[in-house]
């Protein structure tokens, strides 16, 4: 068992090469306005159109990797990601660049899929929980990434080059795809059908996407709010809210080691939703006192990181078919993603009123729906003897 670890973390590199592209796109913002002579709100939506299909290609992407096996679909996902970056890198049209970006998101949602996909099926017992609990950071660790990989880039004339960087590791991974297990299990059925209409997943679809939008929505605002409400800079309060995003990865870990040593989901569960609503007390209640409000958001993203850990874990639990495991996985993406694009235009929305107590209300819903939504689990995560 243990020497497939070498096939996991590629790919977990898969996901990261995919979520890095979206942090590359912010330090690079300004440098694409100077260059095509566009506003702001334009950039903007052209990088939502990397989120976009997050939304809506999850399900259909999952029942294509059940149908053909989840490595072709990694094939395709990182070449089309390695030719939008090349083709970043030299076109001389915005509109392009936007089509480029939609292409990118697609790409993302076929790497995601497929990678958690592939993961549920060819791994077992404890280990699968150590890999999908791996999985669980990809978003965050992707994304810091990015910024690593354009910093050096940003705000000087040869800022095209980030996208060479990025262009040439999706080859090298590209290379490495014959080492990535071959492995097609076919449903018993319509795994499509079956998929949507088991209750559990569509529950874990549900309870995931309620606590990405608290989460993703706190983030969003977080800078902003430190700064109207507590008189920090925006440069410390983006640190403060950059370091509280990467604490995610720590409460997966956490939840992910928690659950291998045999506690029960639904005690972590209850943990996680006390620690999250006193986390967005603590960051929203006005009390003038900024530790405090930066140690509710870090308490905010643990939660949200360890709650995807859960989940990733308890997934394959509800599948009876282990050839369901693309399906599952992209609809539950789809649905997170529902959330996750909601997530901004709500809390801003928010933000414009003035009212804490708001944020603190839409949080503690969002979590309390969470936890009455993901299917209750009287046992451990796995059976402790099939590792």
């Amino acid at each position: 068992m243990q020497n497939k670890w070498l096939s996991i973390v590629l790919i977990y590199a898969y996901g990261l090469i995919g979520t890095s592209a979206l942090g590359m796109m912010g330090p690079i913002s300004t440098d694409i306005g100077r260059t095509f002579g566009v506003p702001a709100s334009m950039i903007g939506l052209a990088i939502a159109g990397q989120l976009l299909p997050l939304a809506f290609a999850g399900l259909l992407m999952g029942w294509l990797i059940d149908r053909v096996g989840p490595r072709p679909l990694l094939m395709i996902g990182v070449t089309a990601m390695g030719a939008c970056s090349f083709a970043n890198a030299w076109l001389e049209s915005f509109n392009m660049l936007r089509l480029t970006l939609l292409v990118e998101g697609v790409a993302l949602v076929a790497l995601l899929t497929s990678g958690q996909g592939l993961l549920m099926m060819f791994t077992a017992g404890k280990q699968q929980v150590q890999a999908l609990t791996l999985w669980s950071t990809v978003m965050p660790v992707g994304y810091a990434i990015g910024l690593v990989l354009v910093s050096p880039f940003a705000g000087a004339e040869g800022w095209r080059d980030s996208f060479v960087c990025h262009a040439i590791a999706c080859v090298v991974l590209l290379v490495a795809c014959p080492s990535i297990p071959t492995l097609h299990l076919a449903s018993v059925g319509n795994s499509l059908t079956q998929v949507v209409r088991n209750k559990n997943v569509m529950r874990f679809g549900f309870s995931l996407s309620l606590s990405a939008l608290a989460g993703i929505g706190s983030n969003a605002v977080g800078a902003v709010y430190l700064q109207q409400v507590h008189g920090l800079e925006i440069s410390t309060a983006a640190q403060a809210m950059a370091l509280a995003s990467l604490c995610g990865v720590v409460g997966s870990v956490l939840v992910g080691v928690l659950i291998t040593k045999g506690w029960n989901s639904t005690a972590l569960a209850t943990c996680i939703l006390i620690c999250a609503i006193a986390g967005g007390f603590f960051f929203y209640w006005p009390s003038g006192i900024v530790p405090l409000a930066i140690a509710g958001a870090v308490l905010l993203q643990l939660c949200v990181g360890g709650f995807i850990a859960l989940v990733f874990s308890l997934l394959p639990r509800a599948l009876p078919d282990a050839g369901q495991s693309g399906t599952a996985a992209g609809l539950v993406g789809q649905i997170t993603g529902i959330g996750a694009a909601l997530s901004a235009p709500l809390f801003f929305t928010v933000l414009d009123t003035g009212q804490w107590y708001y944020f603190l209300a839409i949080v503690a819903f969002a979590w309390a729906s969470s936890y009455v939504l993901l299917p209750a689990r009287t046992a451990t995560a796995y059976a402790v003897g099939e590792v």
